[in-house]
């Protein structure tokens, strides 16, 4: 006759006794507490401690949500294992299932986790709304993205935040650090990496733990304690995580160029010599070493500029007085042919590079170009141009996804045009015959447009073969009922049409005043956090 397998605990003893006479034993009893860190405030710990590896799966159970974590292998967790995924505002009973071997048990003590509430201040948070289209099956997951707050009055560059929302438009986590986050990664070992308007590169864990940072040395801001100095004179925008481990950042050069210009709308205006800055690449080790430089100015021609190069983006970020020349925002490791992309908005381009610094290709409408750079020109076989681009990405077909923020559309010193919409774009690249050519989009009739000014990213999802679309900061636009700059992520599906699977709009709180508005770098999906 088959035993049945039973849980009994003994408190007194700390003692889990199994009917067929072996046991486990607690020398801690399990626990579920706040996280210490204040920055992930909807974490928490499970802590135990038992005599022998046990598995342990976590079941949370609110009146409105239920989701399980498993950890296996573990006898020690009296520094605790992090909880993630809690709604905020929610009364969790929780219950453990404890497995040894081939067998599992039911642990009978209770446990109850109460999160905390959101912040009300419409400058700490902001709300999400979402519409779905049910006929089209969605990518499973959470999306992780960085909102950013603008708001007359408020300092955003001092405001950091990334949050990560279920398919109802639920917050399940956030982050909130004191500088604006550009680039994130969710990382292979399961923590996160971010970059920051102040120079730095940071790596946390999902409990808002420091793991390990960088900066550039040569910042405004001076030396920073407990970080490692990278010899750079910027960390901006993009930072990835390459397959050997190191990282691969974009940073800047400055350097002062004779008889420049001094508008990009008048091309007989006086030239002086000004300061400009262009994008650097850098490889560098965690330990900080740079393996591998190169600098735009050596490869590029600094005097074929685009529009925005007067926008005084580098005032801001500590170095007044300096023109923008290349702004590039993305750089991406192909790991087919160990080349490096670089996505350039003022030059409207991308440009992939050997690591021998030499030019493979440029992509981009190509007026302006130095003879010896437009060989290196892809031609395009159909459709139009993008312009002021963003976010750049591969796709596991090879072909490259597109942010096309479709700014300006003309070169400085010619009529803007900025009549047309933000949309996502993919192209085929063919190195052989140099061309290129658009095999999908997500425009579509059936949606109102939209114009973003700045930012925005694009994702191909792997499991649907869907596509995510960060929108940056969009407009105010009357279809939408906004005042002030907003944002949202849409997925798509990669079909000719296109339709339209989710939307998640980010709005302000309830009853905010209409000088706030809330913005979006980028966005990822994740399976999960686990």
């Amino acid at each position: 006759m088959q035993q049945s397998i039973k849980l009994i605990l003994l408190p007194l003893f700390g003692l889990l006794i199994l009917s067929c006479g072996k046991h486990v034993t607690f020398d801690q009893a399990p626990t579920i507490e706040k996280n210490s860190n204040a920055s992930v405030p909807l974490a928490a710990i499970l802590k135990f401690a038992t005599d022998r590896p046990i598995s342990v799966t976590a079941k949370f159970e609110a009146h409105d949500h239920t989701f399980a974590i498993s950890f296996d292998d573990v006898s020690d967790a009296r520094k605790g294992l992090p909880i993630i995924g809690m709604k905020p505002n929610r009364k969790y009973e929780v219950y453990l299932k404890i497995q040894v071997k081939d067998r599992s048990f039911d642990y009978e003590g209770k446990l109850t986790y109460i999160t905390p509430e959101l912040p009300s201040d419409p400058h700490e948070m902001l709300r999400f709304t979402v519409k779905r289209n049910k006929g089209i099956p969605m990518e499973p997951g959470i999306t992780l993205l960085n909102p950013r707050l603008r708001a007359k009055g408020h300092d955003g560059s001092k405001f950091g935040m990334l949050a990560a929302v279920d398919s109802l438009g639920d917050i399940v986590w956030y982050y909130r650090c004191d500088a604006r986050i550009s680039d994130f990664n969710f990382l292979p070992n399961k923590h996160i990496s971010y970059m920051t308007a102040d120079h730095r590169l940071v790596e946390i864990d999902l409990l808002g733990n420091v793991i390990k940072s960088w900066f550039a040395s040569d910042r405004p801001d001076g030396p920073l304690k407990d970080a490692i100095p990278v010899k750079s004179l910027t960390f901006h925008h993009d930072a990835t995580l390459l397959p050997n481990g190191n990282y691969l950042i974009l940073g800047s050069d400055c350097k002062e160029i004779d008889n420049y210009y001094t508008s990009e709308t008048n091309s007989n205006a006086p030239r002086k010599r000004q300061k400009v800055m262009g994008d650097v690449l850098l490889e560098f080790t965690p330990e900080g070493e740079i393996v591998w430089k190169w600098n735009a100015f050596d490869h590029l021609d600094p005097m074929r500029i685009g529009y925005e190069t007067f926008s005084k983006y580098w005032y801001s970020r500590g170095y007044p007085g300096v023109l923008d020349w290349s702004h590039a925002n993305t750089i991406l490791h192909d790991s087919t042919d160990n080349t490096i992309v670089m996505n350039s908005r003022y030059l409207s381009s991308l440009t992939k590079i050997n690591k021998d610094g030499s030019l493979k290709w440029i992509f981009g409408e190509p007026t302006g170009l130095s003879e010896n750079l437009r060989s290196k020109s892809l031609q395009l076989k159909n459709g139009d141009w993008f312009w002021h681009q963003h976010s750049a990405s591969f796709t596991p077909n090879g072909t490259i996804l597109i942010f096309n923020n479709n700014l300006i559309r003309a070169w400085p010193f010619k009529e803007k045009d900025d009549s047309g919409f933000s949309y996502a774009m993919e192209f085929e690249i063919n190195e052989a015959e140099m061309s290129a050519e658009l095999i999908w989009s997500s425009e579509t009739a059936d949606l109102p447009g939209v114009r973003s000014s700045a930012m925005g990213d694009v994702d191909f999802l792997n499991e649907t073969n869907n596509v995510l679309v960060s929108y940056g900061s969009l407009d105010a636009n009357d279809d939408y009922g906004r005042k002030n700059s907003w944002s949202m992520v849409r997925e798509f599906t990669n079909t000719s049409p296109t339709d339209l699977v989710w939307e998640l709009q980010l709005w302000p709180l309830e009853n905010s005043e209409d000088s706030i508005g809330w913005v979006l770098f980028s966005s990822e999906r994740i399976a999960n956090f686990y």
